[in-house]
């Protein structure tokens, strides 16, 4: 009851510990896109110049939570900084998910383009939901 105005905002801020879930599930669902390829038999793969490289579960699970937490840290830099900043946030978000699906044209085979651009697809989708609905209550609760 004797909530001050300040404790008030922290609360509506959040921490973020509060948007690690998001990043975990991406890494998650895309661990499991690119598990389900490779069962399949596709070589997970890239051109790298002159060579291939393979792409690795580790390198899928790290980038996945590189991205969700990017994603989080920009959109708290917007919430502290921008009016409707998950509307912001949403729209560079969905252009930087875009532009990331130019990425699987680089694979070796079809296959191991379709499974990078479903990874593309899920963790993006992932972050971009996620990380809207757990920003969603404190844009509502905002101390002005």
């Amino acid at each position: 009851m004797s909530e001050t105005v300040q404790d008030r905002a922290v609360q509506a801020v959040g921490t973020w510990r509060d948007d690690w879930p998001v990043a975990v599930v991406a890494a998650g669902a895309a661990a499991v896109v690119w598990v389900v390829g490779t069962v399949a038999g596709v070589d997970v793969a890239v051109r790298s110049g002159s060579s291939s490289r393979d792409v690795g579960l580790l390198s899928v699970v790290v980038t996945a939570v590189v991205v969700g937490a990017a994603g989080a840290g920009l959109l708290r830099i917007l919430e502290r900084r921008t009016p409707g900043a998950r509307r912001v946030w949403t729209g560079v978000a969905m252009a930087v998910w875009v532009v990331s699906l130019a990425g699987p044209a680089g694979a070796r085979t079809v296959p191991a383009a379709l499974t990078l651009a479903a990874i593309h697809l899920v963790v993006g989708a992932v972050v971009i939901i996620g990380l809207r609905r757990r920003h969603a209550d404190r844009a509502t609760n905002r101390v002005a």
